[in-house]
């Protein structure tokens, strides 16, 4: 009995089943259960031929279980109906092999094994009709074989929509991933930038600094120049006055008004000479001070110099990054 769909029906048409070759399977019925031991150890015999089989058989069963699975499979075939059901049962059987490993090149070559030990069995046991039932179970083998491709199709076609799937996730991770790192990009550019200018303007401004200081050095050096000529002058002028004081002792009462005065030189020497140590203690001070701070100065240009190079670094580094990023967006876009 046939009870499909019309789109199977067509399907059944074309391999060529019809109601006669289901009856004719469903007639010998009892010929199959005579011989399913045989065919089914002989099947194994030409399987374990192959180390292949035998490695995916160990993996996922035993020859014992999969002997009673194909005993149920050649009385199935004698069963006389094709339904829906039929059908699902048939595809399952293909997607589980599918899964296992087993590729349609062997899936495919049971069913010519299947048919060479057909033949020869039932030569033997039918010889006046096995002809007519070969070529009836040729058909049926044809339309399973149909459907295990048609499994086969269906588990593929769902891996490549996992891993449509997959991509689809991944590329939407990408995508948020390329811009969050497309907005820190710009805030690091921003920022390197920012760090770069105010480093070189501190740089500027140290040279600056510097060079103030260096004008400040000269004027101290100036000044300590001055000091050195007056204290020259003060000395000559204490000699003055002990000269005069000498002089006003030697006059006498004329001389004493003459003497007033050189001591009034003589302590305006000195305290010219007091007053000068104290400035040139000062500069002393002043010098070590302006030493330094130029020091400092010069550390602190230093470290801006260095800062705006790393900062220049970071912004290639930014540009880098961005350009990876565009990459990114480009791969996703395609």
């Amino acid at each position: 009995m046939i009870k499909v769909t019309p789109e199977r029906q067509r399907q059944l048409e074309y391999t060529g089943i019809t109601e006669r070759d289901l009856q004719r399977l469903a007639d010998c019925k009892s010929v199959f259960a005579k011989v399913v031991d045989e065919v089914v150890d002989r099947f194994y015999d030409s399987v374990g031929q192959h180390p292949e089989l035998i490695a995916i058989i160990a993996r996922v069963s035993s020859i014992d279980r999969l002997k009673e699975t194909q005993r149920s499979y050649w009385m199935s075939l004698t069963e006389g109906i094709i339904d829906q059901s039929y059908i699902e049962n048939r595809i399952k059987i293909g997607a589980v092999h599918s899964r296992i490993g087993l590729t349609t090149d062997w899936y495919l070559g049971t069913y010519m094994t299947y048919l060479d030990i057909a033949i020869n069995v039932l030569q033997n046991i039918i010889p006046g009709q096995w002809q007519e039932v070969v070529h009836a179970l040729t058909k049926m083998f044809n339309l399973d074989s149909q459907f295990v491709l048609e499994a086969y199709n269906q588990h593929e076609q769902q891996k490549i929509q996992e891993l449509a799937d997959t991509r689809s996730a991944m590329l939407s991770t990408v995508t948020n991933a390329v811009q969050e790192l497309a907005s820190l990009m710009v805030e690091l550019d921003e920022g390197a930038q920012s760090i770069a200018a105010t480093a070189i303007s501190t740089s500027q401004s140290q040279d600056k600094t510097d060079t103030l200081l260096g004008e400040l050095r000269d004027e101290l050096d100036g000044i300590t120049e001055m000091g050195t000529l007056i204290r020259g002058l003060s000395d000559q002028t204490h000699l003055l006055g002990l000269n005069a004081a000498i002089e006003a002792a030697r006059a006498g009462e004329n001389g004493r008004g003459f003497e007033v005065v050189a001591n009034e030189v003589r302590k305006l020497a000195a305290s010219s000479r007091n007053a000068l140590e104290g400035i040139q203690s000062k500069l002393a001070e002043i010098d070590k001070k302006l030493f330094a701070v130029r020091s400092e100065s010069e550390q602190t240009s230093a470290e801006a110099r260095n800062q705006a190079a790393r900062s220049q670094e970071l912004a290639s580094f930014v540009h880098m990054v961005d350009k990876v990023t565009k990459d990114l967006q480009q791969l996703n876009q395609s």
